[in-house]
């Protein structure tokens, strides 16, 4: 799939990370420092070693400047989720195991208590807490759940949050 391609499939996606970039540039300056980023993982539940930090940013940061721009930005969400244009058939099982890490690391942000499930409540609280307005609404979550709920049972389980991630390629694949 050609780069344009990849950009315009990408276009809702990208239109949500935008607004996640701009909670992340605390002092809006159109960057992400490596101290912004620990801070606003930390504030969504996600506790990183410096050496992590350190790591994430060297592994987007296309210009060496080391800050995250916009565009380093899509690149670090799409690769710490896992949602990459590749088929895990061309990938080595080390790739594939730490992709399956990725994504239950991911999954684990939602599922507040650890019960291996997703609640409205607890997808309201995590998009709320980016600021997305799709969290404030908990009928606008049960409509988000719903969508992707394959065993009918209101909540979202890891085999469905990978199902979604994959086919999706965004965190919020709604309308």
């Amino acid at each position: 799939m050609d780069e344009k391609k990849v950009k315009s499939s990408n276009n809702y996606n990208n239109v949500e990370l935008r607004s996640i970039f701009a909670i992340f540039d605390k002092n809006n300056d159109g960057y992400i420092t490596k101290q912004e980023l620990k801070l606003s993982l930390k504030n969504i539940g996600i506790v990183m070693e410096d050496k992590d930090i350190v790591d994430m940013v060297e592994k987007v940061d296309s210009n060496k400047d080391g800050l995250i721009d916009l565009d380093e930005f899509y690149e670090l969400c799409h690769t710490f989720l896992g949602i990459e244009e590749v088929n895990d058939g061309e990938m080595s099982q080390e790739e594939v195991a730490k992709r399956e890490k990725d994504l239950k690391d991911a999954f684990d942000v939602f599922d507040h208590d650890k019960d291996g499930l997703i609640t409205q409540e607890e997808l309201s609280k995590i998009l709320s807490s980016l600021g997305m307005k799709e969290g404030k609404k908990l009928d606008h979550c049960k409509e988000m759940i719903k969508k992707v709920d394959v065993d009918g049972d209101g909540m979202v389980n890891f085999e469905e949050f990978k199902k979604m991630m994959k086919a999706c390629g965004t965190l919020t694949p709604f309308s």
